[in-house]
């Protein structure tokens, strides 16, 4: 749920200032089919659309292609590309995917992407602004995903179920907050926390105050930190995958962040960081119950958490 844990109105308020995305998100996570006005519902001619889809199958629906409007027209990844254009240009879909598939996997990205610029818009760049390329592709053993200051890549081959590409996502545009939407005015340059060892961060950027809980600098992590101190194992050695790891334990699997924060000063600190960017808002309590875990207990990959 998204919503503020001490207002039970927020989520509703919410609710209602999402709109549209939020019943996207909803509908098709659930694998609801869902035209985008409310009048179509009964004036779309499923008979004729089941008929084409035979044809396909058969291959004896010959004239059938993207450029055909009367059936492109009538998809459910066409009228979220419509209603979401500039997104959906900045996606390429290396892989034949299903138009079923499509529109899931972009109603997630495009819920994503309006939490994230609602929440943080007192940043002069936002997400969406920022995003200039994502390529989703299914390729075997490549890659599982990968992301710098404005650029996303995707493989869900690796991925078994729809909400670990939600997580993915979310980590990744984590790293594009990191690098990117979060900057600040300083003309002096930072020495130790530098991005793969070029100078780029100003000595005010707020990314540095994160790194700082944890390391001395980009390559030093203090010598007195343990796995307690980070959301997962897997992410210790990199500043970067630190804050996209954290960034994702915050927006979906907020219960147990709040939970390790009890646990431990740096991750409270961490815990903090991001309650300030989100102004206390987050997407999803989750429902795992946590509290059965050992205190020192971390994931190997937030990503891959899955409830029930």
């Amino acid at each position: 749920m998204l919503g503020n844990t001490r207002l039970s109105k927020q989520f509703r308020n919410v609710m209602k200032i999402l709109g549209v995305a939020i019943a996207i998100y909803l509908a098709l996570t659930l694998k609801i089919w869902l035209t985008w006005e409310s009048d179509e519902i009964t004036n779309y001619d499923y008979l004729q659309q089941e008929e084409i889809e035979k044809q396909i199958e058969n291959n004896e629906y010959e004239n059938i292609n993207e450029n055909n409007d009367e059936h492109w027209s009538s998809s459910i990844f066409s009228k979220l590309c419509k209603e979401y254009n500039e997104t959906c240009k900045k996606i390429t879909w290396n892989w034949d995917f299903s138009d079923e598939d499509k529109a899931i996997k972009f109603a997630y990205v495009v819920y994503l992407l309006q939490i994230l610029d609602k929440n943080i818009k007192h940043w002069i760049n936002t997400p969406s602004k920022t995003l200039i390329a994502m390529l989703i592709n299914d390729s075997k053993w490549t890659r599982r995903w990968s992301a710098n200051r404005d650029t996303v890549t995707i493989n869900v081959w690796w991925m078994n179920y729809d909400n670990e590409f939600f997580q993915v996502i979310t980590h990744e545009f984590g790293h594009i907050i990191d690098l990117w939407v979060l900057q600040w005015t300083s003309s002096s340059k930072s020495e130790y926390f530098t991005e793969f060892e070029k100078t780029v961060f100003s000595i005010d950027d707020p990314s540095i105050e994160y790194y700082k809980y944890s390391r001395s600098s980009e390559k030093i992590r203090k010598s007195w930190m343990t796995k307690e101190n980070f959301c997962s194992s897997y992410w210790m050695s990199d500043p970067f995958e630190d804050f996209a790891e954290c960034h994702n334990l915050y927006l979906n699997h907020h219960d147990y962040f709040h939970y390790l924060a009890l646990t431990d000063d740096i991750i409270k600190s961490k815990y903090n960081y991001f309650s300030n960017l989100y102004w206390w808002k987050y997407i999803n309590n989750s429902e795992v119950k946590y509290e059965t875990r050992e205190n020192s207990y971390r994931v190997w990959d937030t990503t891959k958490i899955r409830e029930g």
